[in-house]
């Protein structure tokens, strides 16, 4: 498979899972265990530029690139296992523990998805051509955008209902919350 092919096939399935077809899991990579692999690492080095350029501005102008690259790259990583662990322990409560091992490749790539949802916003947001009501809009938006999916995506693979799938998409963002408040308190050392 070529490279390209490698992402856009991928991307594929999560669209067919958005639109309720549990089939899409056979394109993330959700069968095999170097696709399960490959949901980690190439999504996550997809989404790490985006990452670092949306992190960019909390870091200070006293910091050093390279120090900062450091501290943000050990926080995407913890961030990028954070949640699936913690989903883990969700789902074996509520008897989806077989489900999880589809449920985790799926959530990486639709990640890509929310990447490609708030990169655009979030630029276009600090260029400062945006009123602060259409900003505020356009934030908000995007982070609408960003929670279906993952909600759609959890619905659809893991077979939760709407609180169960709200209660995920909670959780990563308050482990997002958490995980940027000490990103940023590390850049002050």
């Amino acid at each position: 498979m070529s490279a390209p092919g490698a992402v856009v096939q991928p991307l594929r399935g999560v669209v067919r899972l958005l639109a309720g077809d549990r089939a899409g899991l056979a394109l993330v990579g959700a069968q095999s265990r170097a696709g399960w692999i490959a949901s980690f690492v190439v999504p996550g080095l997809l989404i790490f530029p985006a990452y670092f350029y949306l992190s960019f501005p909390s870091l200070g102008e006293d910091d050093e690139f390279g120090a900062a690259l450091l501290v943000e790259a050990i926080g995407y990583v913890v961030g990028l296992t954070a949640f699936p662990v913690a989903a883990h322990l969700l789902c074996g409560q509520w008897n989806k523990a077989r489900e999880w091992f589809d449920y985790v490749p799926a959530y990486n790539w639709a990640g890509v998805l929310q990447m490609a949802i708030y990169a655009p916003a979030a630029a276009l947001g600090q260029s400062g051509m945006l009123a602060p009501g259409a900003l505020l809009m356009l934030g908000a938006l995007a982070m609408a955008a960003a929670v279906a999916v993952q909600y759609r995506v959890a619905r659809t693979v893991l077979g939760v209902d709407m609180l169960q799938a709200f209660g995920l998409v909670a959780l990563e963002f308050s482990l997002g919350i958490v995980l940027r408040q000490i990103v940023d308190s590390l850049h002050d050392f």
